[in-house]
């Protein structure tokens, strides 16, 4: 792999709750997306730009 970018979160989206904000769904969410400060983030999606696909040795 010669590039890579962030490109979005992995996590919980919340909705309005009582008293608190309430968890909707699990979600991607590329950083574009107008959701993505309702979401509390898990994990990093990244975009792969320049790789070279390999195959496991069968041996």
């Amino acid at each position: 792999m010669r590039s890579f970018a962030v490109a979005g979160v992995r996590g919980a989206l919340y909705g309005p709750g009582y008293p608190a904000p309430v968890a909707v769904d699990a979600v991607g969410l590329g950083f574009g997306d107008p959701r993505i400060p309702r979401v509390k983030a898990g994990q990093l999606i990244m975009r792969l730009g320049d790789f070279t696909r390999v195959e496991p040795d069968a041996g």
